[in-house]
């Protein structure tokens, strides 16, 4: 881990404000239609280069072409991933970006991250454009991903770590800039060279998809008879295809939606015993869950949380 920042509850408004003053126009979308979200936005300058960290659970952030229209879109952003997942669309290009990875945005084209209103934090280094384009030329393009088993990634990884360290040397300062740069400009090369770097590895209408998958799970995930099937006919697309989308995600449809379901059943159950209305019955949390069967309710549950639906708030509070 780069780098360890604190969080806190803001409404997104505010969210959205912090991160234009750091990394320009962006929209941002609340997870389930919230007006708070839990994150933090900050920028820092190291070893004179700007880099700002950025940490959130809202269910995405967007660049669009009205946005770049309001500011100069006058950087590069080479993002790191630092905690939860987050799939990246920018140039054409879809990928799941987990703790370690990399990609290079271009402030100047469009962009999407979605986190799926889950927790998400990352570390973005600001590449002014017109150094970039003097170093690099035609090479540097925004979507060129670097999974973080790439050597060169690890290598980029370390020097980050180093400059986050924050070097008061101003000779040894310059030497974390360049080397930075110069593992960079290796990358942009490797990739621009290379078959694989042209080769785009996820369909952009794949990732779309998801996203839509999801949001239509997670919206009607209460419907006692929802299925797979049905997802898949009112969004105009094969069970196939939809089971390949959420292969971006290593789960499938069906595990999502016992997941959203069970989620919304502990949520239940902790607001149960925090209000003392042990009269309110198992049975009702399952069915407005989305349960069409209490034993299948409670198996699952089980499975999951290894004690009974009725024992999960006891449980939680032993282990507090």
């Amino acid at each position: 881990m780069l780098a360890e920042i604190s969080t806190a509850q803001m409404p997104i408004e505010l969210f959205q404000q912090l991160l234009i003053e750091s990394c320009g126009e962006f929209q941002v979308k609340p997870a389930r239609d919230s007006s708070i979200l839990r994150g933090r936005v900050y920028q820092d300058s190291l070893a004179g280069i700007d880099i700002a960290h950025i940490a959130t659970n809202a269910q995405s952030i967007q660049r669009t072409a009205q946005d770049i229209s309001k500011d100069s879109g006058e950087n590069y952003f080479l993002i790191t991933q630092e905690e939860g997942r987050a799939l990246m669309m920018h140039n054409n290009t879809a990928h799941m970006l987990t703790p370690g990875d990399m990609i290079l945005v271009d402030s100047g084209k469009p962009s999407e991250f979605v986190f799926f209103g889950k927790f998400s934090r990352q570390l973005s280094v600001h590449l002014p454009r017109e150094d970039m384009q003097q170093r690099f030329g035609n090479m540097i393009a925004g979507g060129m991903y670097l999974p973080r088993t790439d050597y060169t990634t690890a290598s980029l990884y370390g020097v980050l770590a180093k400059v986050c360290s924050s070097p008061t040397d101003q000779r040894l300062s310059g030497f974390l800039r360049e080397a930075l740069l110069s593992l960079l400009g290796a990358a942009i090369f490797e990739h621009s060279h290379s078959a694989s770097g042209r080769d785009f590895e996820s369909d952009i209408s794949g990732a779309q998809l998801l996203e839509r998958g999801l949001s239509y799970i997670d919206s009607q995930f209460k419907v006692c008879d929802l299925t797979i099937q049905t997802v898949a006919d009112d969004l105009n697309v094969s069970m196939r295809k939809l089971q390949r989308a959420f292969n971006l995600l290593d789960t499938t449809p069906s595990a999502h939606l016992l997941s959203r379901r069970l989620e919304h059943a502990c949520q239940q159950l902790l607001q149960r015993g925090c209000a003392k209305q042990p009269s309110v019955l198992v049975s009702s949390i399952a069915y407005d869950s989305g349960f069409n069967d209490v034993s299948y309710f409670n198996r699952q549950f089980r499975r999951y949380f290894s004690c009974p639906p009725g024992k999960y708030k006891t449980d939680k509070d032993s282990q507090a």
